[in-house]
Parts: C-alpha cells; sequence; structure tokens
C-alpha cells in the first residue's frame, strides 16, 4: 500500500515508505513521481549541492556564519543563487502533503526528496577521487528517494489528519 506525496493538491508521486525498526516514526522509500512530480522535482532536491555551494561562497568570502548578523545571512540568501536554491526548496517542501495509503493526510516534522543522479554528482565533486563515469547509476537502480519523519502521534497505529 502506498503512500502518496501532493504539492498544491496536485499529486507528484508514491512510495511505499518502508519504516525502520529502531526509529518508527521514521519512513524512507523510492519515489515514483508523476509527470509532475519529475517537473516538480527539481524544486525539491539539491540541498546538500546548494549547502554546499554556500559554504564555499562564504568561505571564499572570508565570511563565518557564527559571526555574521541576522540581517547579513538573510541577504546572502537573497543575492546568491545558492541560497535562492536553499529558500525555494524549503517553500516548495512547505506545500508538500503526505497521505497515508488510507487518504488520510499525515503531519510530519521533516521531509526529504533526493535524486540520486545529483547526489552522486556531488559525492564525485567532494571526493578525493574524481571519476567522470560516477553519475551512471546500475540499471534497475531507483533514481528518486524520499525519507520523511512522521509527527509525534503519527506511528504506524496512530496516524491522524495534518491540521
Amino acid at each position: 500500500m502506498s503512500y502518496t506525496f501532493w504539492h498544491c493538491g496536485i499529486l507528484i508521486g508514491e512510495s511505499e515508505l518502508e519504516g525502520t525498526a529502531n526509529r518508527p516514526r521514521q519512513r524512507g522509500g523510492v519515489f515514483r513521481p508523476t509527470a509532475y512530480g519529475v517537473e516538480l522535482f527539481p524544486r525539491l532536491t539539491g540541498i546538500l549541492s546548494a549547502g554546499h555551494a554556500l559554504k564555499e561562497y562564504l568561505d571564499a568570502h572570508g565570511l563565518s556564519e557564527e559571526e555574521m548578523e541576522q540581517d547579513q545571512i538573510e541577504e546572502i540568501f537573497n543575492a546568491t543563487p545558492a541560497g535562492r536554491k536553499i529558500i525555494d526548496i524549503g517553500r516548495t517542501l512547505s506545500e508538500v502533503e503526505l497521505r497515508a495509503p488510507d487518504g488520510r493526510s499525515l503531519e510530519f516534522e521533516s521531509i526529504a526528496f533526493s535524486d540520486l543522479l545529483e547526489l552522486r554528482a556531488l559525492a564525485r565533486e567532494l571526493g578525493p577521487e574524481k571519476h567522470e563515469d560516477a553519475v551512471d547509476l546500475p540499471a534497475g537502480t531507483p533514481r528518486y528517494i524520499v525519507s520523511a519523519t512522521l509527527s509525534k502521534g503519527c506511528g504506524r497505529d496512530t496516524e491522524h489528519r495534518r491540521r
């Protein structure tokens, strides 16, 4: 039975969201996007790459997030491509709804969508050995994954509606 994911009332995909035995509120699995989900996916993913790019920007300009004022941080987020990407991902994720297999909306504390091609490209960039073919996924490997941490009270037997 599949969990479904919706963006602004439009179905973007589904997943079995296999749980983890030692963390009952955490779920993760292969994400099977709809055509709209594939179009939206670039706005749901890339947080690690954008975070890395933002960190490189700060380092290149001799800036430290610990020493910056709030307005300086906001300016960097608004003025840099990496900062704008992070803001866009956050806004887009805030519009995602997760529904249980029976159709009930589920509250979640966090949610992340990942494109394994993007993750492999980032790993190649950050890794000590750079291989041009590192972005190729083995045949049959799913490309998209999703993980979510359900809100307290949203365990397997106590799922409830999002308010």
